[in-house]
């Protein structure tokens, strides 16, 4: 139950009142890390995070890697959706090495980009259905990644941790059977989209399961530093390809979804209808797509001495980098701050209350990447 800015939990009386249940290490639900609650019966009285069972060491493993090579470890913040996260590391060697990519290279960073929300947001929707133990929509989600999925094996040689987007503009220059396959994916999207949303949108089992449970209020967001979709489904209008455009999103028409319920049924809602916008964007960068023969610029081996800051809208929410330049052919220091490490601590306010069942929804509504939560 939340109040104010404290976790408010019933008196534990004498030894032995409560049951302490690790939910975790491993569990269908919450992946690799524990959660441990304090039961009254059914009830949850307290809960409390204990990540870090993933970490990797990643930002001081990003201090042994060349500007360009530092992307195969940045991609691994969250395979889910490595786009978002590759196409700010380039952002942020860019500014250190005042390189400005053509419109043409920024136009499909773009489309990456919004195909890796897409991917990720369909994995979320069939983890939020997952944890409930209802198959068919898991497979409807990710039966349509597939397509996606196709375009960026076409054009990276990966499905996954493509690689695809390097500081200086993007792997490969894109080939027509590329564009070919992305707008089979968007054209199957809006096929399938409507019976999608009517199964999804009304679902007994979610409605009931998710209506109403696990609310974060408006003012927790500013809290804890709420973001993404977890802080749109509580009315913050809050989005980074509108508030500070990068890589030209300023010419795009799109929507913040913004919904003002902050339960875990809005934080469902918030997620697919992003994939919507995604579409429109995606579409509107194909048909106006720049020109331009180049793909990728020329940079420095070395990069002067300095820092710089970027931020983009990644799938999960805001993710943001601090990046110094000694002067050398790698970073000196990268600071990384993601979503999910701020999301993850939501549980412990809004867990207490609901019963263990709605445990594994609240959590799979919080869309949690634990590559982003443990790096």
């Amino acid at each position: 139950m939340y109040k104010g800015a404290q976790i408010i939990t019933q008196p534990v009386g004498k030894e032995g009142d409560l049951m302490v249940l690790n939910w975790g290490v491993q569990h269908p639900a919450s992946g690799p890390m524990r959660i441990k609650v304090w039961l009254d019966g059914e009830k949850i009285v307290k809960v409390e995070n204990d990540p870090g069972y993933v970490t990797r060491n990643l930002e001081k493993m990003l201090e042994y890697r060349t500007w360009e090579n530092a992307v195969v470890n940045v991609e691994r913040i969250c395979f889910i959706d490595d786009l978002g996260t590759i196409l700010n590391w380039a952002l942020a060697v860019e500014k250190l090495a005042d390189v400005e990519v053509p419109k043409n290279v920024q136009y499909f960073r773009v489309i990456l980009a919004e195909v890796g929300r897409i991917v990720s947001h369909l994995i979320g929707i069939g983890g939020m259905f997952g944890a409930l133990g209802v198959a068919t929509p898991t497979m409807w989600v990710l039966a349509l990644r597939e397509y996606y999925l196709d375009f960026l094996e076409h054009y990276s040689g990966y499905r996954i941790s493509t690689a695809a987007i390097v500081p200086g503009g993007v792997r490969f220059e894109p080939k027509k059977e590329d564009f070919d396959l992305l707008r089979k994916a968007v054209e199957e999207t809006e096929r399938r989209w409507d019976d999608y949303k009517e199964v999804f949108i009304d679902n007994p089992t979610l409605v009931e399961r998710y209506k109403g449970i696990g609310i974060i209020p408006k003012e927790l967001v500013f809290e804890l530093g709420l973001r993404g979709p977890v802080a749109r489904a509580s009315g913050v209008d809050y989005d980074l390809r509108k508030r500070y455009p990068y890589s030209s999103y300023e010419d795009f028409n799109f929507k913040v979804v913004v919904k003002e319920e902050g339960d875990a049924y809005a934080r469902f809602l918030v997620v697919l209808e992003e994939i919507e916008e995604s579409v429109k964007i995606i579409k509107q960068a194909l048909e106006g797509m720049p020109e331009g023969d180049k793909w990728k610029v020329r940079m420095p081996k070395k990069i002067k001495a300095g820092e710089a800051y970027s931020a983009v809208e990644w799938a999960r929410g805001g993710i943001e980098y601090h990046v110094v330049s000694d002067g050398g052919t790698g970073a000196y220091r990268v600071k990384i701050s993601a979503p999910s490490f701020m999301n993850i601590w939501a549980l412990e306010y809004i867990a207490p209350g609901h019963k263990l069942a709605d445990l594994a929804t609240i959590f799979a509504s919080l869309y949690i990447c634990h590559g982003d939560l443990d790096r």
